[in-house]
């Protein structure tokens, strides 16, 4: 190719191959005004190129979102739409975008990156979970491995003795059996946060099974490597080649690991690590890289091992993700997933005998996953369809695989058409499978339950079971001040289960266990513990009328609301009360807001199997929190009845608080609705207030007359669209999920707590409807 600048770069093929010869300092074009074309340079290309990615990408993804399908499936399609089987194939200009050396520097871009990525997913890996598999997992795991593993080995001596095989093909056909028998750990936790069931009891299973197959896959590609080679050098090769690999391996768990977690141990808690430290171990994490490819190690095997000999979560964990999976992740990962799909050609395989037989082995080897893992699933009595998920979710393919076939056309193992054959298999597989798994499987589906499991039908002198969930330290003075009120005595006990709710960062296995069962120290641990001894020592002040059990989950926030929907289905707790997503200063401005913790709420609010309360801290206005138990004025309640289901249970667990000695409880009753005024159920110390007004500005002017009179407001969600007592009000709305008048009441005017009550939700269209509670014969009205 001439240029005024002169000759920069000459192909010459030689049989399927390019020789490019180029000059070496062709990085940085002087620009068009000098007579140089930005595309005959380096840099400008390798720019270009990253700007075509990054925007296809996109689009593709936005395209492919309403399909379920996961980034990397979508990456890879838009690496497909650009190479050779579309723009590249079409677009004589995409070869001066792509040409054969800017490929390599792009391909060098996306190994680096690669690299990185497998360090840091290693580093999120906790090995100890092989330890607890449970026995289930481990007997779908080794039949998913080893069936398809050994049949596929039958099938390929079929093929063999009963086809010729052309050559190009034959080398590779056994790896590719091979590869049909794996399913990745990394690639299995990446679909299941994608389809939001990674802590589901389905996604919990598939974890486990694929750690298994994960790990069957390492110890077998092991051995046969290591036979294999040692069949092929002398016995003084094989005794060098096994302690030099034993002495990079030794190093790196034993000097350099122990050396980067005296690193993290200097970094004092709460503060984050210095930028030196970080670099420290960045350079450690390329020596690894770089060490492994001298000696033959794949620098991605090197980095990923070391990575899962250190700890993951806090602190290394979370530090490690949030400082590089960005970068290697988000900005690295998708030039490795576009290569790969660059390097596809349809056309390679279309009207090929040899693109049959592969088609027939790689499509043997997907049924044959498929049959092993459904099969003992239902043995093990899976319902059909979670059955048919769990197969669908050991059959998909990710960016392991991908890996694994990128390596074998460098090597030469594969060629391009079978190359082409394994990716498109692979998309269509798992682009097909996401889908069908997201309609087969939702968690929530168990949720569901005809028996009531409200405060309303648990009766007053029976055990109410209480979940109260805690995202920080905040949230424990109100929620512990709340469990006070509701009155805990030997004759009516309250039977409490703290949920400490955690997202899932610098791991990728979600936990849900007893807090006493997490062996992990966390960076915070500390934080932890004082939660933990704030509900113990309510436990003590209430010795036989408060039992409290502590509970911690570490998911994503995507799909937290199933840990804690879970956790109100196995202990039959009759509510649950979550915190209000923000938190006020004591000027009453707004300190924080995090929109996570409202999708986790709003979540819970659909699909709990009980009654559930949002509460709303605003104690600290008053100064210190207004607690029931100091017993120096009286803790004023408000309950605010407009009628509903939503009230009647408001107005049961209000009823309950009354009951305390320090606790007085004014029922606001509007236009008297449709409550029973029979004066013979509710205990002493209540004070019910009928109140007539004409429209939703009528409803507000009586709650701002209250405002400076009470501590607590309670208040049902749900009322009566149509109701004159909220007329005006909806338009209004900021906060729909605490309804119409709980959102009113959430206004940062107002300088009282408050409780949302919602009933237990709808299930199949039906609401559980108990008997209306009565109004004490001995209640005062005012």
């Amino acid at each position: 190719m001439v240029t005024p600048s002169g000759i920069k770069r000459i192909k010459v093929p030689i049989g399927n191959q390019k020789l490019v010869c180029q000059y070496t300092h062709i990085v940085n074009s002087r620009g068009l005004l000098f007579g140089d074309d930005p595309f005959d340079y380096a840099s400008p290309v390798l720019m270009a190129q990253l700007i075509l990615i990054f925007f296809v990408t996109r689009v593709t993804c936005l395209f492919l979102r309403p399909l379920r399908q996961t980034r990397i499936i979508a990456q890879i399609v838009a690496g497909i739409i650009i190479g050779p089987s579309f723009l590249c194939h079409y677009l004589e200009f995409m070869e001066k975008l792509f040409p054969p050396g800017g490929k390599f520097i792009l391909k060098t871009f996306a190994d680096f990156g690669f690299m990185v990525h497998l360090f840091v997913l290693g580093v999120q890996i906790d090995a100890s979970l092989l330890k607890h598999t449970p026995r289930k997992a481990l007997a779908i795991g080794i039949s998913s491995f080893f069936f398809p593993f050994t049949l596929g080995g039958l099938a390929y001596s079929v093929i063999a003795n009963f086809t010729e095989i052309d050559s190009e093909i034959k080398d590779g056909l056994p790896l590719i059996m091979a590869v049909g028998s794996m399913t990745s750990f990394i690639v299995t936790t990446s679909l299941l946060t994608d389809l939001n069931i990674l802590n589901s009891e389905l996604g919990r299973l598939a974890t486990s099974i694929s750690m298994i197959t994960d790990a069957c896959g390492w110890c077998v590609t092991t051995i046969i490597s290591n036979v294999t080679r040692a069949l092929s050098v002398t016995v003084y090769d094989r005794l060098f080649s096994s302690l030099v690999v034993m002495g990079y391996y030794g190093i790196a768990f034993f000097v350099l690991r122990p050396f980067i977690l005296r690193i993290v141990a200097r970094t004092p808690k709460g503060e984050p690590m210095r930028d030196s430290d970080f670099l420290a171990i960045v350079s450690i994490v390329l020596a690894i890289g770089f060490f492994g490819e001298y000696i033959g190690q794949h620098a991605g095997f090197g980095t990923f091992m070391f990575g899962l000999s250190l700890p993951e979560g806090p602190p290394l964990g979370t530090i490690l993700v949030q400082k590089l999976d960005t970068i290697a992740s988000a900005l690295l990962l998708p030039i490795f997933c576009t290569v790969s799909g660059l390097d596809t050609d349809v056309f390679l395989v279309i009207g090929k005998k040899s693109s049959v037989i592969v088609q027939m082995v790689i499509g043997f080897g997907y049924i044959a996953k498929f049959t092993a893992t459904i099969l003992p699933s239902l043995y093990f009595n899976l319902p059909f369809a979670e059955a048919l998920s769990l197969a669908l979710i050991m059959s998909c393919r990710g960016i392991m695989e991908m890996a694994i076939f990128s390596s074998w056309r460098d090597i030469g193992v594969v060629n391009k058409q079978s190359f082409t054959l394994l990716i498109i298999n692979m998309v269509i597989v798992t682009g097909l499978a996401t889908p069908i798994i997201s309609y087969l499987y939702d968690p929530s589906k168990r949720y569901r339950t005809n028996s009531a499991r409200t405060i309303l039908s648990s009766g007053d002198n029976i055990d109410l079971r209480i979940l109260v969930c805690i995202h920080n330290e905040d949230n424990v003075a109100a929620l512990v001040n709340l469990l006070e009120t509701s009155n805990p005595m030997r004759g009516s006990p309250i039977s409490v289960f703290a949920l400490q709710l955690t997202e899932l960062v610098g791991r990728t296995s979600a936990v849900l266990a007893p807090h006493h069962q997490r062996n992990k120290m966390t960076s915070n641990s500390t934080h932890s513990e004082r939660i933990v001894n704030a509900f113990k020592y309510l436990e003590q002040r209430n010795r036989g009328s408060i039992l409290v059990q502590h509970f911690t989950a570490t998911s994503p926030y995507a799909s937290m609301h199933d840990d804690i929907c879970t956790l109100a289905l196995d202990k039959r707790t009759d509510i649950v009360i979550v915190p209000f997503h923000k938190i006020w200063t004591v000027n009453g401005k707004i300190e924080a807001s995090f929109s996570q913790i409202r999708s986790v709420n709003q979540n819970v609010m659909n699909k709990a199997p009980c009654s559930i309360g949002v509460l709303i801290d605003r104690g600290h206005h008053k100064g210190s929190h207004p607690s029931v138990v100091s017993g120096r004025t009286l803790y004023r309640i408000a309950m605010l009845y407009l009628g509903g289901a939503d009230d009647r249970e408001a107005l049961a667990y209000s009823k309950r608080m009354a009951n305390h000695e320090n606790v007085s409880l004014t029922v606001v009753l509007f236009n008297k609705v449709d409550i029973e005024i029979t004066r013979n159920e509710i205990g002493k110390g209540i004070v019910y207030k009928e109140v007539t007004v004409n429209d939703g500005s009528g409803t507000t002017s009586v709650i701002c007359e209250l405002e400076d009179d009470f501590d607590l407001f309670v208040v049902g969600k749900h009322h009566e669209p149509k109701s004159p007592l909220t007329a005006g009000l909806i338009e209004w709305s900021e906060y729909p999920e605490l309804g119409i008048i709980g959102d009113m009441l959430a206004a940062p005017e107002f300088r009282f707590s408050v409780l949302v009550v919602q009933q237990q939700p709808l299930v199949d269209g039906l609401m559980h409807s108990p008997k209306l509670p009565k109004l004490a014969d001995n209640s005062t009205s005012i």
